[in-house]
């Protein structure tokens, strides 16, 4: 055998070691990967029981607050039934200033003198003489009835009738469905209403 065979047996031992150290750090690396994908998994699965934990704890909590809300609300709803005052009789047309009165008196407690009356007798024509200039009161023509002012605009004068009322001392805003306002502000249009058709049918 010739120096150029020897080399070559030479040169074909050290490939041969050379790929048995490659194939062998190979599956040292997979070994290793396999080793950290599993502790990737670990980690993963540990995040996600903490997120679990986390999720029903804040579910806890929104629990907790809507039953506290509820409560709440109860209270209030509760609170806002006993202050409601309801309309003394149930056909709306028959209330009385009589009834207003008395509503003044037992359930407001508020004892009913001449300045209350002065009270009552000028916020009502107030909103009265607001609502005859507002335009679309004015387009129905002279003298327009209750019943042809759009509903809209009695409900909002009657509440500006109510809040006004309020400041003034006297709280009509109590009143469920603004009973009170809306009967005195309909009450004094019809009379004026009626006081014209008088008017104009004498001339």
């Amino acid at each position: 055998m010739n120096n150029t065979d020897n080399n070559s047996i030479s040169l074909l031992h050290a490939m041969y070691n050379e790929i048995l150290s490659l194939k062998a750090g190979q599956g040292k690396a997979k070994l290793e990967m396999k080793a950290q994908i599993e502790e990737l998994k670990l980690e993963m699965k540990t995040s996600i029981e903490g997120l679990n934990l986390e999720i029903t704890a804040l579910q806890s909590q929104l629990e907790n607050r809507n039953i506290s809300n509820q409560h709440t609300s109860l209270s209030v709803s509760a609170i806002s039934s006993a202050n409601t005052i309801r309309k003394p009789v149930s056909i709306f047309c028959e209330i009385t200033l009589k009834h207003i009165f008395k509503m003044i008196s037992e359930d407001l407690g508020i004892e009913v003198t001449s300045n209350e009356k002065a009270t009552l007798n000028m916020c009502t024509k107030l909103i009265c003489d607001d609502m005859a200039a507002h335009p679309s009161v004015i387009a129905l023509g002279p003298n327009p009835s209750w019943g042809s002012i759009p509903v809209a605009l009695k409900k909002e004068m009657c509440a500006r009738h109510a809040n006004i009322m309020k400041d003034s001392g006297i709280d009509f805003t109590r009143c469920l469905g603004n009973w009170a306002s809306t009967a005195r502000v309909a009450h004094l249009w019809r009379d004026c209403h009626k006081r014209l058709q008088s008017h104009f049918f004498m001339l």
